[in-house]
């Protein structure tokens, strides 16, 4: 068992998870507007039939994903949570991680390329989608996996400015390569080199900053202990893997679903669909990358007290934060379709329930990383088998009868069932009490600012043309929902003073440090 020794001689700090989680917040908003302008920009750059190659060619990176990894990345951070930044075993236990991740992935990377030729060559009938199919492979095993073991380093630290100044890098970058790539070619190409392109450079850029948070000089004997602990790590992460097979199957199923029983062009216009959903599920990443180091120090400390406190408080203000864009994207989600171009707006009632899937997902993954820092690793398997069960049975049925809406109830449906067993087993298994969004008034008023939002993003996208009528209807949904739900649903004393700290707090002002596990 690794334990918080500082290395002598030095005190080391780590930021607080509300520092930490400023940071995150940040990167998800910035990266979000960048991603729903790269987006549109890649459906009116190259069509909506090579967005569809695109999402079938990116489809088995998605798959070699979830069998390339034990969960050790999470395992991982369990344990760097308990010491301090820069100390030698972080060297140790992150080398033996990574080595290990990388072995496993090449494996799995070479099996997936055998199954691509198969699968484009047959059933799929795209043959010349098996080269960039393979490259989009490659640059997995050898960049984008490389890039999430160093984002597990920092998230264990809660270095939320760093992990914000490489992400908005990777999303600026992309858009730019999207754009030059133009003069070459207007293929699936230009969006596989594109992507793997803006991953190649982040990747740069964090290795530049690794450093903060590890020291690249260790004895042999860190890196020893550090390949020992492996095994401890590798066996909690496999009791969190069934449950990540299960939430990344389901995900990807949807494009395999419609790819066998529609057109490519629906696969495009459920996939820009999809992908835009689904940018903000990345929200409950970056809520979560900051939530279990810090549950596991308070879990670690015994401060069952705070522990609490910052589950509820996180439950709560996700789930007021995600139904923001469920509601106003929903009400105008006609206008948000049109903008990718021609033939897109026939996802725009999937696109509406979509739109509910981030939110049930952050709030399970919020709950997932409870039951993680209490060492219950296995039932998070349980709901999210559940939940691939619901969403695959629904899914084949529906789309054959009702195709991208079919769908995309079917992948609301399997989420809202998932949460629903989250919440049974914390209450049954764990003894939680229900968290505070699902008390009377807090349900009534979410309802409330729900539908007003809905209803005037709605109404105003009908009532104006172009992008200048989108904008008004995003802008007052937006403001009718969160004029209602804070008249409704209320605040707390807690809410008040924190958002007072918030508005006082100087411009530039550095944002807090904490030692070991203050919060």
């Amino acid at each position: 068992m690794i334990r918080p020794i500082p290395p002598p001689g030095r005190r080391q700090t780590g930021s607080s998870y509300s520092a930490g989680l400023m940071f995150s917040l940040a990167s998800f908003a910035a990266i979000a507007l960048i991603t729903l302008f790269t987006g549109v920009l890649s459906a009116r750059l190259y069509g909506i039939t090579v967005i569809g190659q695109a999402a079938l060619v990116l489809a088995p990176v998605t798959i070699v994903t979830l069998l390339s990894t034990v969960r050790e990345q999470p395992a991982m951070v369990r344990e760097l949570a308990k010491l301090q930044p820069r100390h030698p075993r972080v060297t140790g236990v992150a080398l033996a991680v990574f080595a290990f991740s990388f072995l496993l992935t090449a494996v799995v990377t070479a099996l997936g390329v055998g199954v691509c030729y198969l699968a484009f060559r047959g059933p799929l009938h795209a043959p010349e989608l098996v080269g960039p199919a393979v490259v989009g492979l490659c640059g997995y095993l050898l960049i984008i996996n490389t890039c999430w073991n160093i984002d597990g380093v920092f998230g264990a630290f809660r270095a939320g400015r760093e992990l914000f100044a490489v992400r908005l890098h990777q999303a600026v970058v992309y858009g730019v390569l999207l754009v030059l790539l133009t003069r070459v070619t207007y293929s699936v190409w230009a969006l596989v080199f594109a992507f793997l392109g803006s991953w190649l450079t982040a990747l740069i850029h964090r290795l530049i900053l690794l450093p903060r948070v590890i020291s690249l000089r260790a004895s042999i004997a860190d890196i020893r202990a550090g390949f020992q602990t492996l095994r401890e790590i590798v066996t909690f992460g496999l009791k969190l893997t069934p449950g990540f097979l299960a939430v990344g199957f389901t995900e990807a199923s949807g494009t395999w679903i419609l790819g066998a029983t529609t057109s490519v062009s629906a696969v495009g216009a459920y996939s820009r669909a999809w992908t835009f959903a689904t940018r903000l599920t990345e929200l409950n990443w970056r809520i979560t990358e900051m939530l279990l180091p810090t549950l596991v120090r308070h879990r670690h400390a015994g401060d069952t007290d705070a522990f609490d406190r910052i589950l509820g408080d996180s439950l709560r203000y996700a789930a007021f934060g995600m139904l923001l864009p469920a509601a106003v994207g929903g009400g105008a989600a006609e206008g948000i379709m049109h903008v990718f171009g021609a033939g897109f707006e026939s996802a725009s009632n999937a696109l509406r329930l979509l739109l509910l899937v981030p939110l049930l997902q952050t709030l399970t993954a919020i709950q997932g990383t409870a039951l993680m820092a209490y060492d219950r690793p296995l039932l998070t398997a349980l709901a999210q088998v559940v939940r691939f069960a619901v969403t695959l049975a629904a899914g084949i049925v529906l789309s054959v009868s009702l195709g991208m809406t079919g769908m995309a109830l079917a992948m609301a449906g399997g989420a809202a069932v998932s949460f629903a067993a989250y919440l049974a087993i914390l209450r049954f298994s764990l003894g939680f009490a229900m968290p505070a969004l699902l008390h009377a008034r807090q349900l009534l008023g979410f309802s409330a600012a729900y539908a007003c939002g809905f209803l005037t993003a709605h109404t105003l996208e009908h009532e104006l043309s172009g992008i200048l009528g989108l904008s008004a209807a995003l802008l007052a949904g937006s403001a009718a929902y969160v004029g209602v739900g804070v008249a409704v649903a209320g605040t707390t004393q807690t809410d008040r003073a924190r958002l007072r700290r918030a508005v006082s707090k100087p411009s530039g002002s550095p944002l807090p440090i904490e030692v070991s596990g203050a919060t």
